[in-house]
């Protein structure tokens, strides 16, 4: 949606600024910029800024040390937005505190030249309570090369220190004109919004240093930068602006006796995110409540817009803002939690049980299993010569999809996986974008991996066995996914028809609102579920929510919503050399038009025991309560929650759960022969790995 983005304003007061920096503008100039319109692409960006001059003596050319030079201005970086115009990324105005050398004399020493600036740099210390400082090397060369520009000293770990408000005032008397020392205004990017959304955002930083050569033409009068990483580096070309020039004329003293504005700074586009704020801000507290660890990913089915994508532990991308010091970077770099780290898409994850969301849909559209093929839920299988285990230590009976899923029963699961085989599981995964990136545009996404037997081949010389099937089929062994592929696959099973691309832009605009660029929805793929068996999925995944024995029952709303919540449950085995495990929760809402696909991953601390419903499943309710709660009253979500609850819910009867046979049915009609190689075993039957696969393959 349209909304105004200005930067004059803080171009004028730049210009105000530098009125006491190391290039100022002379008051006239800047009652001119004041009256500038506000930028526009087709305005003329060589508007010469009339000013007072100063007569010129007939042999200033052949004085020395006088010196015209054209001098650039960096311009200010566009802005990062929300989808509805708030900031996450800006620019602001800062002040640094510098030398200013008048020309001390053709005969003038060294030392002199070093005692100049020390003593004023004494005073602005003894007055701040600081310890800067510059080596005389420093201080000579600049003096020699470059006096005619400023020298910023106001400097903590080789970083640029701001001057506040406060101390700008304590420093009036000091930097009066001629006395040595002044203000130097620069550009500044800035996070409003702190420590949300870094790992989409990035941060930037230096694109050069600034020269320590002789002074020339084209130097910048301050510090120029360009995106590192995320939203920054991706658009930084849009972000960057087109900088402008100043072309400044100055006396063998130093002093400055002209200057003229050639080009003025022209501000960088802004770049649209698909973000909601709010609801991003929503995920991250929420993590931040309830996990040392763990990410969170919201998208829009119908548009495959992410709404928000947050990873936890955060950081502040202001740490980055002028540079981060080497104290505050080895802090991040060293410490255990890995703030860095944007597990949303870069985590790779055993998908644990959220995946027999893909091997039920397989199952059924392959026929050898219907919605009410029914397996034994016993407590444990022996495949060849392993045993796998269910999570539970009680047998549960006969079983179809639907209870399948709503119980997560894992030993239905193996049996199902053997009867259909690898291939239309890794099929259907691959259908639904697993195993390759969604393309946003931010650097240091991870495509996951779906093992097939293609790759078994290749690599281990033969073709996926019993074992290895059984431990697809629950979302264990080698398969790895992202939250941001298991979001999008969600909104690709409520859409049923198509999987939307993941969109993290939306727009371009230029300073003035106008779309220069636009990214339009798009979908990544055609799934085309077969109906029958998309039902019986999302009936499956409605009970795991709503129904009594459901995993996930802890996600479901407050009936005052009238929202019913779709998901599925998992916990898996995560780093076994740390008795890690890590849990799962996934789905979409309103289940029977769905607005909202979500995926969320709690990284489980040593010893910790966890379970998808216990530790990821609240998360969903916490989060979705808050966008009920704060929504406006033409919110689609809002607008469906108040249709006839009856037209909205999807019933799940205990005609759902019936089953039929007694080892699956068949294209046929006939009962499907247990595989061989799967016998159901006993609770009490003891074997040294039993244990180790009971925590493997927790729902």
């Amino acid at each position: 949606m349209p909304f105004s983005v200005r930067f004059w304003s803080l171009l004028s007061s730049l210009a105000l600024i530098l009125a006491s920096g190391g290039i100022p503008v002379s008051a006239q100039q800047s009652a001119a910029l004041r009256a500038l319109p506000a930028d526009d692409s087709d305005s003329d960006t060589s508007l010469d800024v009339p000013t007072a001059k100063r007569e010129l003596s007939a042999g200033w050319k052949t004085q020395t040390q006088a010196r015209a030079l054209s001098l650039i201005i960096p311009a200010p970086r566009g802005q990062i937005v929300d989808r509805n115009g708030i900031p996450l990324a800006q620019t602001r105005v800062a002040q640094y505190l510098a030398l200013s050398y008048p020309f001390l004399g053709k005969d003038a020493t060294d030392t002199e030249i070093v005692s100049f600036a020390h003593e004023r740099i004494l005073k602005a210390n003894r007055l701040l309570g600081k310890n800067w400082n510059i080596t005389g090397d420093k201080l000579l060369n600049h003096y020699k090369n470059r006096r005619w520009l400023p020298l910023v000293f106001s400097l903590n770990d080789g970083i640029n220190e701001e001057i506040s408000e406060e101390q700008q005032a304590l420093l009036k008397p000091l930097t009066q004109p001629g006395s040595g020392l002044l203000l130097q205004a620069a550009y500044l990017r800035f996070y409003p919004k702190g420590a949300s959304a870094p790992h989409m955002l990035g941060y930037v930083g230096k694109s050069r240093p600034l020269p320590v050569t002789p002074a020339q033409d084209g130097d910048p009068i301050f510090e120029e930068t360009e995106g590192k990483s995320g939203l920054e580096q991706s658009f930084d070309r849009d972000l960057q602006g087109t900088p402008g020039m100043v072309s400044v004329l100055f006396d063998a003293d130093g002093g400055k006796i002209d200057e003229q504005t050639v080009r003025r700074p022209k501000p960088g586009n802004n770049v649209v995110t698909t973000l909601d704020y709010h609801m991003q801000s929503y995920a991250e507290t929420a993590l931040a409540k309830h996990t040392k660890g763990g990410a969170m990913v919201v998208m829009d089915v119908r548009t495959g817009d992410v709404l928000a994508m947050a990873s936890y532990p955060l950081y502040d991308p202001n740490m980055w803002v002028p540079g981060i010091t080497s104290e505050n970077f080895r802090a991040l770099n060293e410490d255990k939690r890995t703030p860095l780290y944007a597990r949303a898409f870069q985590g790779e994850y055993p998908p644990a049980s959220t995946f027999k969301i893909i091997v039920s849909l397989a199952a059924l559209e392959t026929g050898k299993i219907t919605a009410k093929s029914a397996y034994d839920c016993s407590t444990a299988l022996r495949i060849g010569d392993r045993v796998f285990h269910n999570h539970t230590k009680n047998p549960e009976g006969y079983m179809n999809v639907v209870s399948a899923i709503k119980r997560s029963c894992n030993t239905w699961f193996y049996q199902a996986g053997l009867a259909v085989g690898a291939d239309p599981i890794t099929d259907m995964a691959q259908r639904f974008g697993f195993g390759e990136r969604t393309g946003i545009p931010v650097g240091g996404e991870t495509a996951g991996f779906v093992p097939t037997n293609t790759w078994m081949i290749e690599r281990l010389g033969h073709r996926m066995q019993g074992g290895d099937i059984a431990n697809l089929s629950i979302g264990q062994g080698r398969t790895l996914v992202t939250p941001l592929q298991t979001a999008q696959s969600m909104a690709a099973v409520a859409d049923g028809v198509n999987m939307p691309r993941a969109r993290l832009v939306s727009q371009v605009q230029d300073p003035n609102d106008r779309v220069l660029q636009a990214f339009p929805p798009q979908v990544a793929r055609q799934v085309n579920l077969q109906p029958a068996a998309r039902e019986a999925v999302i009936k499956g995944m409605v009970a795991v929510c709503n129904s009594p024995g459901g995993t996930g029952r802890a996600a479901a709303l407050d009936k005052k919503y009238n929202c019913q919540v779709a998901g599925k449950t998992g916990t898996a085995q995560w780093k076994p050399n740390e008795e890690r495990n890590l849990a799962w929760f996934t789905g979409f809402l309103p289940a029977n038009d769905p607005i909202y696909a979500y995926a969320i991953v709690y990284e489980g601390q040593p010893y910790e025991s966890v379970s998808g419903g216990g530790k990821a499943a609240p998360i969903v309710k916490e989060v979705f309560t808050k966008v009920y709660d704060n929504a406006p009253p033409d919110d689609p979500l809002i607008l469906l929650s108040q249709a006839e609850e009856a037209a909205k819910a999807i019933p799940v009867s205990e005609e759902d759960e019936e089953i039929e046979g007694s080892g699956g049915m068949g294209n046929d009609g006939e009962a499907v022969t247990p595989i061989n190689e799967a016998e159901p075993v006993d609770e009490g039957e003891k074997r040294g790995i039993g244990g180790f696969f009971r925590k493997l393959f927790g729902r």
